[in-house]
């Protein structure tokens, strides 16, 4: 699928086809995409998953994840639950440290740029200035609060988590992003789960195919272009070309927009068939 196609039919899919299976294959490739496509600063990769096949679960278990969840309705049709954490340790200086060192061994990170091994390990051992041309990172990740790593985890994982849902999309599957429980139901999960207790909950991603149209009833609203993007300054709108908004409707990236006259009809006949209030 092409890109800008990808990300113009990224929907939060709420109702899926129980009856059809998510190939493994499929989920491997979005985990692949995942691991390969995702940025994050100094390379700290601070996110993890544990996949669950839900059509697999013990009937107990499965009632515990879903009222975990508060048994949202897209949650009990979705066959596939992948449960993303943050680990804060991955989040803290000496990960940087490492990590970055690696970068610079394999020539991600360039020495005409001031970054060399001495210079990484004085910023965050004794937060040295950066030479110019680096970062300054020695003023942010010396002495760091762990606080501050927990923060910087969830933040790279929620990212990793964008990334997930559009490689989903790619591969004709539905997703939509869940809380991974109620606050008082977070360590009851993760005992199931048998994750580490540093580990942050972050998303729980829902995966299986769309019992939904292709468009799930249209583009979702979006705020105005012009309130969300300037040039130069705050205030002064960043332009909008009407030839490249053209464009992207050829290209699939805009659609039509929610809701689509069928709409509420089509989710009449899906709550029926799935046995929710209508």
């Amino acid at each position: 699928m092409q890109f800008l196609d990808v990300c113009g039919l990224r929907r939060s899919v709420r109702f899926y086809k129980t009856w059809q299976p998510v190939e493994r294959d499929k989920i491997q490739r979005i985990l692949e995409v995942v691991r390969v496509a995702t940025t994050c600063p100094g390379n700290l990769q601070p996110w993890r998953a544990v996949v669950v096949d839900a059509t697999k679960l013990a009937p107990k278990d499965r009632e515990m994840l879903l009222a975990a969840d508060n048994y949202q309705g897209a949650h009990r049709t979705a066959p596939i639950w992948i449960y993303w954490f943050a680990d804060p340790e991955d989040g803290k200086p000496q990960t940087f440290q490492k990590r970055v060192h690696q970068l610079m061994d394999v020539g991600a990170l360039a020495s005409c740029h001031g970054w060399t091994h001495d210079a990484i390990d004085a910023s965050i051992e004794k937060g040295v200035r950066s030479p110019e041309g680096m970062p300054e990172i020695g003023g942010f990740l010396h002495n760091l609060p762990y606080e501050i790593s927990v923060a910087v985890a969830r933040g790279e994982t929620i990212g990793a988590c964008d990334v997930a849902c559009l490689a989903a999309v790619n591969e004709g599957l539905g997703t939509c992003l869940h809380m991974i429980a109620t606050v008082d139901k977070v360590a009851e999960v993760k005992k199931f789960l048998k994750v580490p207790d540093r580990w942050e909950a972050v998303w729980l991603q829902l995966l299986g195919y769309s019992a939904e149209e292709p468009e799930a009833g249209g583009q979702r609203p979006r705020l105005p272009f012009n309130e969300i993007f300037f040039e130069g300054e705050y205030g002064k709108p960043f332009p909008r070309d009407e030839t490249v908004v053209n464009d992207l409707r050829k290209e699939g990236l805009l659609r039509a927009p929610a809701p689509k006259p069928e709409r509420f009809e089509e989710i009449k006949h899906l709550a029926r068939m799935f046995g929710f209030p209508v």
